[in-house]
């Protein structure tokens, strides 16, 4: 009996079934709220710094709202927000690289807002000093080379962009336009001068009308025919009667 309770499948356990289901929902959203709060209130207070008379006016609110979100978190999880969390709410996110090799356009957006984020990142670190009063280490040096950094990322994009890449050649046997397309072989001028001749005479044909000629238009039926069939003894009868009249002139 033993051997067969180990060869059955352990029994399964839906979600709701799961008395800590519930209470992992509730921590997740309290964490939520408190790091919104958090980098709401962060917000808040660098416009107060820069001199927003609105948000300065509302800074203690948006405090007390920090206060009891962290309250929440820390009733619903039995403790504190960890160092990640709250690095994961105060961080300023960076432009993410969501271009292709080709796309210029894009590369060129996606540079001028890691420009932005280097200068934001270099200024933020001198305002903490500023702010307390303090001379940052080494002067400040590292956080300056970040915004020069970030202005030098602005001013490369002021320059025009590069030519466009050449496009890749057609390859042999496909038409790239009209002209490239292949009709066959060109018509033989032997041809071609048969049927200029036909034309000829079929125009010469019609300005005559008013005179009568040898040269009727049947037989300008039976040159065609013999242009076509190539039938040079044909076509030398036939053009023999162009001209001739159909009636002997009186001496």
């Amino acid at each position: 009996m033993q051997d067969d309770d180990e060869d059955k499948p352990p029994s399964l356990r839906v979600v709701s079934d799961n008395p800590r289901a519930r209470a992992d929902r509730e921590i997740e959203w309290a964490k939520d709220e408190a790091q919104r709060a958090l980098s709401q209130f962060a917000a808040a207070l660098l416009r107060a710094m820069a001199g927003n008379d609105t948000e300065a006016a509302y800074l203690v609110r948006r405090l007390s709202i920090l206060v009891e979100a962290i309250n929440k978190f820390q009733k619903q999880s039995d403790r504190g927000m960890s160092v990640p969390e709250l690095r994961e709410a105060l961080l300023v996110p960076r432009a993410e690289m969501d271009y292709s090799n080709d796309d210029e356009w894009r590369r060129r957006r996606w540079l001028r807002a890691d420009g932005f984020d280097d200068i934001v990142k270099g200024a933020l670190r001198l305002a903490a000093h500023k702010v307390l009063g303090e001379e940052p280490a080494f002067g400040g040096m590292h956080s300056e080379r970040v915004i020069e950094q970030g202005i030098k990322t602005l001013e490369e994009l002021k320059r025009p962009p590069p030519p466009p890449k050449p496009q890749p050649r057609i390859k042999k046997g496909l038409a790239a336009s009209w002209d490239d397309v292949d009709l066959g072989p060109p018509e033989t001028s032997k041809r071609r001068l048969g049927e200029r001749l036909a034309a000829a005479i079929d125009a010469s044909h019609r300005r005559g009308a008013n005179r009568s000629t040898g040269f009727s238009h049947a037989d300008l039926k039976e040159l065609r025919k013999a242009i076509k069939a190539k039938d040079d003894t044909r076509i030398a009868e036939l053009t023999a009667k162009i001209g001739r009249p159909s009636f002997e002139d009186p001496k």
